[in-house]
């Protein structure tokens, strides 16, 4: 079973177990045949007002196979044990097997203010809600961002939002 057949059936067991069970953040990647954005990821506007987007999760009929959900853990015995490290190649602990990810692309960490997010000198760039990060400077991560590393589109939930965003009951 991937991750999202693995969390879509966490949710089963009811929020508690969920939440203890599951990363305590995850980036998801939505791929939709719908009509998709600029950065090439199918997105759902929550309100007019707001300048922010996140995947259709909730009631989609898309089949799982199409949610790609990458749990922000740290590999045992990896590299940089103060950080999640996000890249093209197998020794990350966050693997996007896409061309236009670097070898060793961004990271994540948790930090006492909470999480944030750092491009690693990357070929193709990352951004956090459209804004290009310059590498190696850390900027904080909400629940619910959009991020994206070279081509690929991805939001980063906090585990409880996450519940939420994939049809979990309370």
């Amino acid at each position: 079973m991937d991750s999202a057949g693995h969390y879509r059936s966490l949710i089963a067991l009811g929020r508690d177990e969920f939440l203890a069970t599951a990363a305590p953040a995850a980036l998801v990647r939505h791929r939709g045949g719908d009509e998709l954005d600029e950065d090439g990821a199918t997105t759902l506007t929550i309100e007019a007002n707001v300048d922010e987007t996140v995947p259709m999760l909730k009631d989609d009929p898309a089949p799982a196979a199409q949610l790609e959900v990458y749990p922000l853990v740290k590999k045992p015995g990896a590299s940089f044990p103060d950080r999640i490290t996000i890249g093209r190649t197998p020794n990350n602990d966050v693997v996007i097997n896409e061309h236009s990810v670097s070898r060793l692309h961004a990271y994540v960490r948790k930090d006492p203010k909470g999480w944030v997010v750092a491009d690693a000198g990357s070929k193709n760039g990352s951004w956090l809600r459209g804004k290009a990060l310059e590498a190696r400077q850390e900027r904080a991560l909400t629940s619910n961002a959009l991020l994206r590393f070279g081509e690929v589109t991805l939001t980063f939930y906090l585990a409880a939002e996450l519940f939420d965003a994939l049809g979990g009951e309370s």
